[in-house]
């Protein structure tokens, strides 16, 4: 059996550090990527919930959360309506059941409606001033 000399390990691990590339220079080269990650599902508790809004018609709960309404319904129904802009807590949420929509406010007086059917953001706008309060005619 051959034994290994120490300067032999030295030298094969001084050589595979130096064939490393440099990350930094490869970082700096590449520059940084316009990415802006968010939450776009969740699974599990609703960790970020800070109101709730109740349509007993379609027997629908709506929990306002930080990246938007999670509504849950009968037979396992979940869904997140992400809203792209006002990542804040929510202040009010509210169902306009007479349209099947859902708007949420957020603690920044961001205005978010959604479309139940269509699970789509109809609109999306901050208000100047504070919004305090949500009536669903």
């Amino acid at each position: 059996m051959s034994r290994f000399k120490l300067s032999s390990i030295t030298k094969a691990v001084t050589e595979a550090i130096n064939a490393a590339p440099d990350v930094d220079a490869l970082s700096k080269s590449l520059g940084a990527p316009p990415l802006a990650p968010r939450i776009v599902a969740e699974y599990g508790s609703l960790h970020s919930a800070t109101c709730v809004d109740y349509d007993p018609v379609q027997r629908l709960l709506a929990v306002g959360v930080d990246t938007g309404v999670k509504v849950l319904g009968a037979d396992g129904l979940s869904v997140l309506l992400a809203t792209p802009r006002h990542l804040e807590p929510a202040l009010r949420v509210r169902f306009v059941s007479s349209v099947g929509r859902v708007i949420r406010v957020s603690v920044e007086s961001g205005v978010d409606v959604w479309d139940l059917r269509s699970q789509t953001l109809l609109a999306s706008t901050r208000w100047p001033n504070e919004v305090t309060a949500v009536a669903a005619l």
